[in-house]
């Protein structure tokens, strides 16, 4: 996951552009007037607007010395329309807090929103004596809170309890002895997030102490300290990685000297990513989009970009306009590392847009070596762009997708060819009924949706669960008639938060599955409690607790089975499985307490896992992708096949492995579901079973990390001609025989002995498509196995699909994706 923290913007948190060091002014409210009632009631602290995407509340408090009875009192906004009573028997005790929270928090709650130009007042029984109100005209960056008579915004939330001081500002650099020495000139909030930093002045600065935030002030956010000793010399600069806060849409990188002033930042507009990155250019220090990232060294300024060098054989310079305007560059310079090899460009040459201009080794003058740079100066000796290797990079450096790399092929002054990709891929529609639903509540979790599952009860009812990387929560969704998912019954907005097994930290939970023993199986890439340290664990919950914060009953860390990632890259989706969908991955599969496929971010590979009780894990095999990464995992029990699904850095597309064949492989690669959003960050996905689904579609739902356009969970139907016979075809259940143009790779079960089935065991539908009868696949029995009611994908998870497109009868349509 990306697990980037929750993005909900508060006026007058975010500081952008040229305002980011002006100190952030909490006077935005009307003092509350004097109480209109003889009572010791006030509203003491009013939430508008969470950052982490939780719900609004009213705190009331008794300042007196004797009880009071607030049954039938009102509770208003800034509209007389809008009104709540409070429920007959609330009684607030001296020196009492009475937190009245929205209803989407706390069944039976207010049910009116609070905005950001709003008022939250107090009423007598009768709706018109006025006890107290506070109003405002923003959001407060915290909450807002009365401290002598005066409205003012918190120093953090403190819910239920005591108030804190106010909220202060970051303290601008003022007479700040090192102001205006250090400036952010760049930052990258996709992929592997990071941020630079340079020396801008003539002498050495030391840097010891001082840190780095996002848009979230402390303490509501975890700074990344630099360490002692860490000083830059002038023109020196400092790419700083490993931050433990994700960069996100609309975000910022700000940096803090040791003792608090806010000394420079760069801010990125709402709804846009920094990438390939956010840069500072220009004697004016103009922020604004990069076509190129440029870590750690100076920025590639200006339309006009070095695209492609050579260095062995036939040098040469390609530069190409990515502008939308001609660009004149008369008297602009070519340099390698040496000052003094210099190839003028002539004058009259203007580049038109995407045009580009080829030079040649002849036309330099000069050789490129195996240590080298290519730099590009405007005439005046500004320099717009640099690209340095330390050894030659063949067949040549290529700009590809905003970053330097060998090239498939030198393409001297044409197109750039980037070798295998994307863009290459040959790909399978994935047909839909086009139909696109918003199925969640826009307040419920802010931007941090991550996995799916659906499970289906015994009685036929349909539970989503879900989980949320950034707070750690997992979610358990039922649909109301209005066809959103909320809340079950006992579990609170947002969902119930998770700890490691110790009872501490706060998992970042990227996947979600229901395993074949009942319990609630998530994947985490590192704790959130320290952002800044992988931790790739799988984490079993028993979600039958009332409890309303899970700790887990199992933990497995695989931080020294799997390969090594970034923290913001490892363990995203995962799927539990009984033993049978490993039956032909080429290994002997063990007993164990449970099975699970999951994905790597930063590897975008499919790794099967053998989970022992005692706490070790078994890495069974590995799955390779054609997809640079991968996202969400769903299992289909009955066609024996695993799905997985990319988010939008790669387009949406999936990919299937069919389990059952002799060679496990990836599919063909499948197209974004049609109809759903292009940008939608898609980090888990859950597909409706074929025997509960009708008309020839199946719902498939799609969990939204980045909250496009307010939406966090969409569905979508995907069309399945076996929705209308109500499952899968009898002719095609496991174990019959099947007609000749069946699936490729796999046997007719009902000519052969299992045994002798190269293809894999014979698999029983059932619940879920555990293990028959709680054995394992070398004998033994399994243990703490019970019935459970079928979850995830069941019979031919794309059977409609490959129907839609042609191919039923060849190959049965596979799924896939990348986080």
């Amino acid at each position: 996951m990306r697990s980037l923290p929750a993005l909900s913007r508060r006026a007058g948190a975010l500081l952008i552009a040229g305002a980011l060091s002006a100190p952030l002014a909490a006077a935005v409210v009307g003092a509350a007037p004097a109480q209109a009632a003889d009572t010791d009631v006030v509203i003491s602290e009013v939430e508008s607007s969470d950052p982490d995407g939780g719900e609004d509340w009213v705190e009331l408090q008794n300042t007196g010395t004797e009880p009071v009875d607030v049954s039938g009192w009102y509770l208003k906004d800034d509209n007389d329309d809008r009104t709540w009573q409070i429920p007959a028997g609330t009684v607030i005790e001296p020196g009492a807090f009475l937190v009245l929270d929205h209803e989407k928090a706390v069944p039976g709650g207010f049910d009116f929103g609070l905005g950001g130009e709003d008022a939250a007042r107090l009423f007598a029984a009768d709706g018109t004596t006025l006890i107290d109100e506070i109003t405002w005209t923003e959001h407060a960056p915290t909450t807002y809170i009365r401290i002598d008579g005066e409205v003012v915004a918190s120093a953090e939330p403190t819910k239920g309890a005591e108030n804190s001081g106010p909220y202060e500002a970051p303290k601008a650099p003022g007479d700040h002895p090192d102001a205006g020495t250090i400036r952010v000139t760049e930052a990258v909030s996709e992929g592997d997030d990071w941020v630079e930093i340079m020396n801008v002045s003539d002498r050495e600065v030391d840097l010891s102490g001082w840190y780095l935030l996002d848009e979230k002030d402390l303490p509501n956010e975890t700074p990344h300290v630099l360490p002692a000793g860490t000083t830059l010399a002038p023109g020196e600069i400092l790419q700083i990685t490993g931050v433990p806060f994700g960069l996100g849409k609309g975000d910022q990188a700000r940096l803090f000297t040791d003792n608090g002033y806010l000394m420079d930042g760069l801010a990125w507009p709402e709804g846009t990513h920094a990438a390939p990155s956010w840069q500072l250019c220009g004697p004016e220090g103009t922020a604004g989009m990069s076509h190129v990232a440029t870590p750690g060294a100076p920025n590639a300024c200006g339309d006009v970009v070095i695209t492609e060098t050579n260095s062995k054989g036939d040098d040469f310079v390609e530069l190409t306009n990515l502008g939308e305007q001609p660009v004149d560059l008369s008297g602009h310079r070519i340099l390698d590392d040496d000052d003094e090899h210099v190839f003028t460009i002539p004058e009259g040459t203007v580049l038109q847009p995407g045009e580009i201009l080829l030079i040649t080794g002849d036309e330099l003058g000069f050789g490129l070596g195996g240590e080298d740079m290519v730099r590009l100066q405007d005439p005046s000796g500004e320099l717009l762009g640099q690209v340095a290797w330390s050894e030659h990079v063949l067949p040549s450096n290529a700009l590809c997708d905003g970053v330097y790399g060998p090239s498939g092929a030198a393409t001297p002054g044409a197109q750039n060819d980037c070798g295998p990709g994307e863009g290459d891929l040959e790909t399978t529609p994935l047909p839909t009924d086009g139909n696109v639903i918003a199925a969640d509540d826009p307040s419920e979790w802010g931007e941090d949706l991550s996995g799916l599952d659906l499970q289906i009860l015994e009685d036929g009812t349909q539970v989503l669960w879900a989980v949320n990387n950034d707070a750690g929560q997992i979610s358990r969704l039922e649909r109301d008639g209005e066809g959103i998912w909320r809340q079950s019954e006992g579990w609170p907005i947002g969902g119930k938060l998770t700890r490691f097994a110790d009872g501490t930290g706060t998992p970042d939970g990227e996947g979600i599955s229901v395993g074949t023993d009942g319990l609630i199986y998530v994947s985490a890439e590192r704790d959130n409690d320290t952002k800044g340290t992988s931790r790739n664990t799988i984490l079993a919950f028993d979600a039958s607790s009332s409890e309303q914060e899970l700790v887990a009953v199992s933990e497995w860390n695989l931080t020294e089975v799997l390969p090594t990632t970034s923290a913001n890259g490892g363990l995203e989706g995962i799927e539990m499985v009984g033993p049978e969908a490993m039956a032909n991955l080429g290994v002997e599969v063990p007993a164990a307490q449970a099975y699970a496929f999951v994905v790597l971010e930063d590897t975008g590979d499919v790794y099967a896992l053998a989970l022992q009780a005692d706490g070790s894990a078994e890495l069974l095999a590995t799955l390779p992708s054609p997809l640079d990464g991968l996202m969400a995992l769903d299992y289909d029990a009955a066609s024996n096949t695993l799905w997985a699904f990319g988010d939008e850095a790669v387009q949406g597309m999936s990919v299937q492995y069919n389990l059952g064949a002799k060679t496990v492989e990836a599919g063909p690669v499948l197209e974004r579901a049609e109809g759903m959003p292009e940008q939608f960050a898609n980090e888990g996905v859950a597909l409706e079973p074929t025997d509960v689904c009708t008309e020839g579609v199946r719902m498939a739902w799609f969990a939204d990390d980045a909250d496009t356009d307010g939406t966090n969970l969409r569905g979508i139907g995907l069309l399945d001609e076996r929705c209308d016979a109500g499952g899968t075809p009898e002719e095609e259940q496991p174990g019959e025989e099947k007609p000749d143009d069946e699936t490729p790779g796999e046997e007719d079960a009902a000519d052969e002995d299992p045994a002798d089935d190269e293809s894999g065991a014979v698999i029983e539908v059932g619940t879920g498509g555990s293990a028959p009868s709680g054995t394992s696949p070398s004998g033994s029995t399994a243990t703490g196995a019970r019935p459970l009611a079928r979850t995830g994908v069941e019979a031919g998870a794309l059977a409609a699909a490959a129907a839609g497109l042609g191919l039923l009868g060849t190959w049965l349509v596979r799924r896939s994706r990348r986080a």
